[in-house]
């Protein structure tokens, strides 16, 4: 009979199937694609499409790679999620280099990994997704493409209001994430307190 301790209990090994990660990473590359058609076709605003259909070209050769190579069934260690999920930001965060930066409405999904990893990893790893985020809005405020507009206009917001943007995202990823993170943390204990009512009664 293999022992188990308490410990075992309160801190158990977190993993992500691979089929999680890659299902959102479809989930955004189909987003993406589709908003880049409505704004070209649907809204005729001028904007980088060779450069924003490539990088989403990039992350969907990267979910093809991973899968050809592995079961997507396969769990993933907590650093190898985290990977994941920090290169999903680093692609939208290119994404939105080139649409405008901090000014595109679509920059609040920069919050989405981050609060998938505070439902699925460590607090560690939740913190240091966290910071990529408000590196990449950091260097979003004054290093971008101009938003998508009509030809011969240029949308351009003040400084001030786009750091209080940063700002209000950075508040609201906080948010999120430590609800999220408190929320299963109160499942796994629950569920750990019953697992281990039922070794006592088997």
């Amino acid at each position: 009979m293999t022992d188990v301790s308490a410990s075992d209990f309160r801190h158990p090994r977190r993993y992500v199937r691979l089929d999680t990660i890659l299902r959102l990473r479809w989930l955004a590359a189909l987003g993406q694609l589709a908003a880049i058609f409505v704004v070209v076709q649907g809204l005729e605003y001028d904007m980088a499409i060779i450069p924003c259909v490539t990088v989403i070209g990039l992350s969907a050769a990267l979910n093809l790679v991973l899968q050809t190579l592995f079961n997507p069934v396969h769990r993933l260690e907590a650093i190898s999620a985290a990977g994941l999920l920090a290169l999903n930001i680093i692609e939208l965060a290119a994404l939105l280099y080139f649409t405008g930066g901090i000014e595109n409405p679509f920059s609040v999904l920069l919050v989405a990994p981050v609060t998938v990893a505070a439902a699925t990893l460590p607090p560690r790893h939740t913190i240091v997704l966290g910071g990529l985020v408000v590196a990449a809005g950091t260097v979003l405020i004054t290093h971008h493409y101009p938003l998508p507009w009509y030809e011969g206009l240029r949308f351009e917001l003040p400084r001030d209001y786009k750091i209080g943007a940063l700002v209000a995202l950075t508040a609201s990823m906080a948010f999120m994430a430590f609800y999220t993170w408190r929320l299963n943390k109160e499942s796994r204990q629950m569920s750990a307190a019953l697992a281990a009512t039922d070794m006592v009664l088997a």
